[in-house]
């Protein structure tokens, strides 16, 4: 078994300004760096935190994980919402939020919003879908714009 750490990130919506949580990342406990960590832009990670959520007791925050459409994106994918208003919290808009705060403050610090022991075989599943590709946090941000 594997101890799975769910990690959030305290968010300003951007439609009803009130403060909500994100779900950013998992990660086997232990693990410190960003490049270790699995990101939500990997859905079958948002799906994986949405279900430890669940299964810790942590409904609301797992059900404001969900299929929204995104007018910038063109489709539906499976995103974060406001607990408020339930508004997508777009990826682009919440992976520089995290990166900015990466910036100053250690990624240790994102809030546990749970810990759970999961079968080894699902999380190398998950990890696995990562490959080679980078996901990590921080990142610079310059070379986008």
């Amino acid at each position: 078994m594997t101890r799975v750490v769910v990690r959030g990130f305290d968010y300003g919506c951007w439609k009803c300004q009130q403060a909500t949580t994100c779900i950013v990342a998992v990660h086997a406990d232990g693990s410190r760096l960003s490049d270790d960590w699995l990101w939500f832009e990997d859905k079958h990670v948002l799906n994986l935190a949405r279900d430890l959520l669940r299964r810790t007791g942590k409904t609301s925050l797992a059900d404001s994980i969900k299929e929204r459409f995104s007018k910038t994106a063109g489709s539906a994918y499976l995103s974060n919402g406001c607990q408020h208003c339930d508004a997508i919290q777009g990826d682009w808009p919440l992976g520089r939020a995290v990166s900015d705060y990466a910036q100053a403050t250690p990624l240790g610090e994102l809030p546990v919003l749970a810990t759970m022991a999961v079968a080894d075989a699902a999380w190398h599943a998950v990890a696995a879908r990562q490959g080679m590709r980078r996901c990590g946090y921080p990142m610079t941000w310059a070379e986008l714009d």
